[in-house]
């Protein structure tokens, strides 16, 4: 009997531990609130936007950056990733992203144009992990990339299977064909391939393919593309954010993860022992960082062949148009270590900037190509470059003073 009600205060207090509403003024637990902040006391509707001319913006630079959630400071926008450890008003930032999308609050897209929609039908599809088996030749049982292999093409297999392909660019790159392989775009690449597995989903069997849910946890990183401006009017420099996109975990990323047996992870280091989440950009990238920057020259680096997996790596879940989900993400909140009392709303964390973000590419003449398509196979001059181009927006502003 003792050990029960051990059990149930340690239960309760797991569940109420966190600072709630009506805490200090209750004298009954049944009276409880199951929230860290009343609904009232909360912000009603983002802030409006200043209304900004055309001829007022004296310059401007869109930036795309990358939020690693790795880094401890970004951490209210990755936790809390199991939502009934805490109060129910407690949830990611991803949680209220898929939340929005689902109850038509506001759109998802493919791109950061905003001219590829997603469906509802893709966008839950999305949400679940697919991945061809490979097959194992002379088993005596055909499944995954096995019916490519006997058909000839993608192409092949899945019209029998009574696919009907669309007149679009992508349905001439067979993922088996040469064109595909020769294919130097790698964006290109990454969406073809894309639709090529999303084609092969909606007809093929679930036995030809390893499935899994996706977790907020798969969640890594985020990327957000802002506009920065002067504006001559209120003759300071402002920062807009215009999209922002989830990153998570590949397919394939996933299910190696999943059936790694090791079970082993680190939770003497600096992390807070979330070591197990993060492991996605490992030895190679650290022992990339350790080269000798003197062996390598700036101009030699601008020179080699573009890192293969750089789009992959930046390529959201799907994007939103931030304006249009400012409504909801101003009535969720992240939390605030410094004052539980007193979360913040990631609108207001987004707008206020009060995020680590590195960024990976700026709108330039070359396509508005990344980093990386320039400076590959050296950690160091990427990030190098990455505070250049901050800096450049900082002396321009820092210009516009100088007489």
């Amino acid at each position: 009997m003792r050990k029960s009600v051990f059990i149930l205060l340690l239960l309760l207090n797991l569940s109420f531990g966190f600072s709630q509403a009506n805490l200090l003024n209750t004298t009954s637990s049944y009276e409880l609130e199951e929230v860290s902040k009343l609904q009232e006391d909360m912000e009603s509707k983002p802030l409006d936007y200043a209304k900004v001319n055309d001829e007022d913006i004296v310059f401007s630079f869109t930036t795309w950056e990358v939020i690693d959630l790795n880094e401890r400071v970004n951490f209210p926008f990755l936790f809390p990733i199991d939502i009934y450890s805490v109060t129910p008003d407690r949830k990611p930032l991803i949680y209220h992203l898929i939340e929005g999308v689902r109850s038509f609050e506001f759109p998802a897209y493919f791109n950061d144009t905003f001219t590829e929609e997603i469906s509802d039908e893709e966008f839950e599809n999305i949400q679940v992990y697919k991945v061809l088996k490979p097959g194992v030749d002379a088993d005596g049982i055909t499944e995954g990339k096995e019916h490519f292999d006997i058909a000839g093409s993608w192409r092949a297999h899945l019209e029998t299977l009574g696919y009907e392909f669309p007149e679009e660019e992508w349905v001439n790159f067979d993922p088996s064909s040469a064109e595909f392989l020769e294919l130097e775009d790698n964006a290109k690449v990454v969406e073809y391939q894309r639709k090529w597995n999303a084609a092969a989903a909606s007809v093929m069997p679930d036995t030809d393919f390893n499935s899994a849910e996706f977790e907020y946890s798969d969640v890594r990183k985020y990327i957000i593309k802002g506009v920065w401006y002067f504006d001559r009017v209120f003759t300071e420099l402002k920062f807009r954010p215009i999209a922002i996109g989830p990153i998570a975990l590949s397919a394939e990323d996933k299910f190696e993860q999943t059936n790694d047996d090791s079970g082993s992870s680190d939770d003497s280091g600096d992390d807070g022992g979330f070591g197990a989440f993060f492991d996605d950009e490992p030895e190679e990238e650290v022992a990339e960082s350790e080269e000798d920057p003197e062996t390598d020259s700036f101009d030699d680096m601008a020179n080699d062949e573009p890192a293969v997996d750089s789009d992959k790596e930046y390529t959201p879940m799907f994007w939103i148009f931030y304006p249009e989900a400012r409504q909801i993400l101003s009535k969720a909140y992240a939390f605030n270590q410094k004052n539980m009392s007193k979360p913040f709303s990631f609108d207001r964390l987004i707008n206020a900037r009060r995020f680590s973000g590195t960024i990976y590419k700026e709108a330039n003449v070359y396509q508005d190509r990344n980093i990386r398509d320039y400076i590959s196979k050296n950690a160091l001059m990427q990030l190098l470059e990455s505070d250049r181009i901050k800096e450049k927006i900082r002396n321009k502003e820092q210009d516009m003073w100088s007489y």
